[in-house]
């Protein structure tokens, strides 16, 4: 299956592909003239959408899927040949030179503090170059200069840049981590992407240790208005817990985890 195929199917497994069919549906019902049947497809796809882009629903959501992978300090962590860390951090890189950190920079900040911890003797940078982006160079390249810049030299950092997405980060690790004869690893990616993170290794022959970063549920608090009406920002978090529970499931059925 090609990248964009999947890119494709992917959208439309999330709450905004479900809201889109939502109304198609609706429509279609409209015009053959089954107005009762369209009015309650329209309040479904409102209430549908109302629910996941509340703060409220996003919160409970990401403790749920982070609390598998609770945080390990620095210091607590045990010593490893190796921390892979995962693309998708970094934001759209454009031809011309500026910062990009995305919200899940965490994970280089975390190989690097691994690095410079003494707790890796090497960081395995992985990420292609997604295609339809137009960045001048792999997302793994990328990576390794913020890793220089934060202290990890050059000859400490290996590279990956080939694997697109979780799957292919598995295999194209693996391969790297037999050629190198690594044998304890550390995975370094976001706290709501770590079980499928894992699961994938594991498939691949790869046990790694959980090293999670970029936690987004910053813990309770007190009930507010705010909590209960849309935001953007609510729904982009919702529908990255409900991509990481569908993906682990078309993994899972597709053998690639375990």
């Amino acid at each position: 299956m090609s990248t964009y195929l999947t890119k494709v199917l992917s959208v439309a497994a999330q709450p905004v592909g479900w809201v889109m069919l939502l109304g198609v549906a609706g429509l279609l019902l409209l015009w053959r003239g089954r107005v009762p049947m369209a009015a309650g497809l329209f309040v479904g796809q409102l209430g549908l959408l109302w629910a996941l882009s509340a703060p409220w629903t996003a919160e409970r959501l990401l403790a749920w899927i982070e609390s598998a992978y609770p945080v390990v300090p620095l210091e607590e962590t045990a010593r490893a040949d190796v921390a892979v860390v995962l693309g998708g951090g970094l934001s759209r890189e454009g031809t011309k030179p500026a910062e990009n950190l995305g919200e899940a920079a965490d994970r280089v900040l975390r190989g690097a503090r691994l690095y410079r911890a003494g707790k890796v003797t090497h960081v395995l940078v992985v990420g292609g170059r997604l295609p339809w982006t137009g960045a001048p160079r792999s997302e793994a390249e990328a990576m390794r200069d913020l890793l220089e810049e934060w202290g990890v030299p050059r000859g400490a950092i290996v590279l990956e840049s080939g694997s697109l997405n979780t799957r292919e980060n598995a295999l194209e690790a693996a391969r790297v981590i037999r050629e190198r004869g690594w044998s304890r690893v550390l995975l370094v990616t976001s706290a709501f992407h770590m079980p499928r993170a894992v699961e994938a290794f594991r498939a691949v022959g790869v046990d790694v240790v959980a090293s999670p970063t970029d936690y987004r549920y910053a813990g309770p608090a007190p009930n507010d208005v705010l909590d209960f009406l849309p935001s953007a920002g609510a729904l982009a978090e919702s529908t990255a817990v409900l991509h990481e529970i569908i993906g682990r499931w078309v993994y899972r059925r597709r053998g690639w985890a375990e």
